[in-house]
């Protein structure tokens, strides 16, 4: 659990600065993570997901005109790496927030919506509505984005909900 987080610490720090150029290291975290897994299709299930519903809620934040990246009209590749190594996180490190929405929803208000404000004190995201207001619409999607990555991590993993225990 404890290579899960810095794993995802590096990778966010790096991406962030970096951007495509700690794309490498971000892959190499990411096959090593995969290779730890005990339940690899599970596992892959839940990171599809959270990957792919990421990029829709990033894409379509961009179209609206919330945060746009210098130099690019869409979505850059290091930040769906970004979403990628969030994704792993999800049945590990973020594993306590499983059996509390009220969690879920708490955690997702405060902390990845300050993420992207972070990337913007880097320079990495640009944010046309400034700060507050970005932040505001952020929050409460990031929340009720929480509670669907784990409604979705408890049905691949407990599909008749028979136990209620995160495994890795």
């Amino acid at each position: 659990m404890l290579v899960n987080i810095i794993g995802f610490n590096l990778s966010w720090f790096g991406l962030v600065i970096y951007g495509n150029q700690f794309i490498p290291f971000t892959f190499v975290w990411l096959i090593y993570h995969f290779y730890q897994c005990s339940n690899r299709q599970a596992e892959l299930k839940v990171f599809s997901f959270v990957v792919a519903t990421g990029v829709i809620a990033d894409s379509t934040l961009i179209s609206l005109g919330v945060f746009n990246f210098p130099e690019q009209s869409q979505l850059p590749f290091w930040l769906i790496c970004l979403w990628a190594s969030f994704a792993a996180t999800v049945s590990h490190s973020l594993a306590f927030l499983a059996k509390s929405k009220p969690l879920q929803l708490a955690v997702g208000f405060v902390f990845p919506a300050f993420s992207y404000l972070a990337g913007a004190s880097f320079d990495a995201v640009e944010l046309p509505l400034g700060p507050y207001v970005t932040y505001f619409i952020l929050a409460p999607l990031w929340s009720v984005l929480m509670v669907l990555f784990y409604q979705f991590h408890q049905y691949v993993n407990f599909p008749r909900g028979e136990d209620e225990n995160i495994t890795n």
